[in-house]
């Protein structure tokens, strides 16, 4: 049988098996159970834990993000179940859980090195049996043989981070799930194989809340603090030093959990950054009245607000939300958005490589839908290999692809902190190009490599300057159609190369652009921070409550509290300095009811929303 014929064979039973997947999962889900919910309380009543109490951190310590250079990912290879779904019977590789695997397998391994937990020693031969039959001899590729509860590998995976003076590796270990003990004890034992060094935290949360900028910015969504306030009985403030020690940050960026995802509270079900100044957020579209679309718009204007490491605003992208087979929003309500999180930025970046979760084949689905995103992600990824891999099956259990895969950071890396060219909209000819490149080694050679409309590559040499590399990139014939491309290259004294962005010397079309008109391909999807009215906190409220809103400069700001019938009860006028600010109203004399709760800046009408007096 040939490849093409065995891999449309194997499309066709995948399709068929999936349909009945989804009404019997077969595999435990990335939120914690009811009873795992009620075990993690029996156990908290009878045993205080000494989980990571003693554990001294190292010294310089750097989480990388995920898009940084990748040594390994770790996956673990989905087991199947018996017909009730009661029992394992064996290591998948007849379901589309198993064909998923492959695929992680196969495309991961073109990469780096792909590491597969399996479950017994001859688990290997199967896994090497299928991937050859597929057509994907296995390679580039360790095996883990450790007995495992499933295949959520992000949430209780090795978290790794650089530390010391030479960056070395090592694990932080996170609390997993009361229930799922064998996997709550990977991270130890995968740091033993690959003497890597481990610490162990109390602190309750899972991989898929996570998300770093590389340069100390964490964010996370408030499910981690209720986690830990239910657990381990921990104040806000231990909640969040525990953090800033077990991350290595002092900023920690906390978005409001979404109430419609699948259970977890997990950011990566709704939001990515690609690098460190750009952010991948779904769109819900209007058809969806679940107030999780809400809370997504809320969270994403938090995220405008703030600034990048390179003291800007993200650049923010607004990614489609999935249809149904039939090309139609028929999942709309939150039970049901609940029953199917479907999302396209649960993806994972593997060094040049964007692997995302689709929900087609090439037998069925919005195939359409999914061609259109491989090329959205393609403008605003260019450089990489997009690959969707189709995760209906996975989105009842909610998750996809980003929560079974965990990247380990590369060894020796060469870290480049450059804020890329941003034409005015004006013509220039000169742009100045500044970049920090760091490896313990130390630097040998910086420069800037620069083409103009496709034409020969020319390098401008940095020089340096207190740490960083600086030049001027003057093109004095420019014109306002021309297009130019760079991308930074450095070389580490011990002889390490690198590019930024990773993608310029692979696939030929990864770098930076420069160019004064564009077109509306990701330009029609990319969104400004505004003036916005967030939702007041606490709600319902009783005596007081907290009015956060956001500006884009100083202003008058008058906020309003008015009952149904338009009433005002209550007013309050401030001059407001711009960025984030919370108005506190005293709602003490206020009947129970419902109330609405509006802002003017500056005469200007903004929103209107509406909470609940007890």
């Amino acid at each position: 049988m040939t490849r093409k014929i065995y891999l449309l064979y194997l499309f066709i039973s995948f399709s068929t098996i999936l349909f009945g997947q989804q009404k019997r999962k077969g595999h435990l889900p990335a939120a914690r159970t009811k009873a795992e919910y009620q075990l993690m309380i029996d156990n908290n009543k009878n045993v205080k834990t000494t989980f990571g109490k003693a554990t001294v951190w190292p010294s310089n310590m750097r989480m990388p993000g995920e898009f940084e250079e990748s040594k390994a990912v770790c996956i673990s290879w989905a087991y199947e179940y018996n017909e009730d779904f009661s029992a394992i019977i064996g290591i998948d590789t007849n379901s589309v859980y198993g064909w998923i695997s492959a695929q992680l397998a196969h495309y991961i391994s073109q990469e780096c090195e792909v590491w597969i937990r399996v479950w017994e020693a001859n688990d290997t031969l199967k896994v090497k049996q299928f991937m050859g039959n597929l057509g994907w001899p296995l390679s580039n590729y360790k095996f883990f043989v450790k007995q495992g509860d499933d295949f959520w590998m992000r949430d209780f995976g090795p978290i790794g981070f650089y530390y010391g003076t030479k960056d070395s590796v090592g694990f932080t270990d996170m609390k997993y799930y009361d229930g799922r003990e064998l996997d709550n004890v990977f991270p130890s034992y995968l740091a033993s194989q690959m003497n890597y060094k481990n610490y162990p935290t109390a602190l309750n949360a899972e991989g898929g809340n996570l998300m770093t900028d590389g340069y100390g910015r964490m964010f996370f969504s408030s499910k981690i603090k209720a986690a830990n306030n239910d657990i381990l009985r921990w104040s806000n403030t231990t909640t969040y030093t525990n953090m800033k020690t077990a991350f290595a940050t002092n900023d920690l960026q906390e978005l409001t959990v979404l109430n419609c995802d699948g259970g977890t509270g997990h950011i990566d079900l709704y939001t990515k950054l690609i690098d460190e100044e750009t952010i991948l957020v779904s769109k819900l579209p209007a058809e969806i009245t679940a107030n999780d679309r809400q809370i997504i718009e809320d969270n994403y204007q938090k995220m405008a607000a703030l600034k990048s490491t390179y003291d800007r605003p993200y650049t923010i992208y607004r990614i489609p939300h999935p249809t149904g087979d039939e090309g139609k929003y028929d999942s709309v309500t939150c039970d049901q958005l609940f029953n199917d999180a479907r999302n396209f930025v649960n993806g994972i970046t593997v060094n040049n490589t964007f692997l995302f979760p689709a929900y087609s084949d090439e037998i069925d689905g919005n195939k359409e839908q999914t061609d259109s995103i491989v090329k959205l992600f393609q403008s605003i990824m260019p450089g990489y290999n997009v690959v969707p891999i189709d995760c209906r099956s996975m989105s009842p259990l909610g998750g996809a692809i980003h929560c079974i895969t965990m990247q380990v950071p590369a060894d020796n890396p060469i870290r480049i902190w450059h804020p890329k060219v941003q034409a005015n909209k004006t013509l220039q000819t000169d742009f100045r190009i500044i970049a920090k490149c760091e490896n313990y080694s130390g630097i040998k050679e910086v420069a800037c490599v620069w083409r103009k409309n496709n034409g020969a590559w020319k390098t401008l040499t940095l020089t340096d300057s207190a740490t960083y590399s600086i030049g001027m990139l003057s093109i004095p014939d420019l014109t306002a159609t021309d297009i130019v491309e760079y991308y930074i290259a450095a070389e580490s004294n011990n002889g390490k190369k690198v590019t930024k962005p990773a993608t310029a010397t692979v696939y030929n079309q990864g770098y930076y652009r420069i160019q004064f008109s564009y077109g509306t391909n990701i330009e029609a999807i990319k969104v400004e921070p505004k003036n916005y009215l967030f939702a007041a906190f606490p709600n319902p409220a009783t005596n007081q409550l907290n009015v956060p809103f956001q500006l884009l400069n100083n202003a008058q700001v008058n906020i309003q509290v008015l009952d149904i019938t338009g009433k005002i009860w209550v007013e309050k006028q401030v001059k407001s300095a711009m960025g984030l600010q919370t108005e506190i109203l005293d709602i003490n004399n206020l009947p129970s009811g419902l109330y609405f709760y509006n802002l003017s800046i500056d005469g200007q009408m903004i929103n209107t929303r509406k909470f609940l007096k007890q």
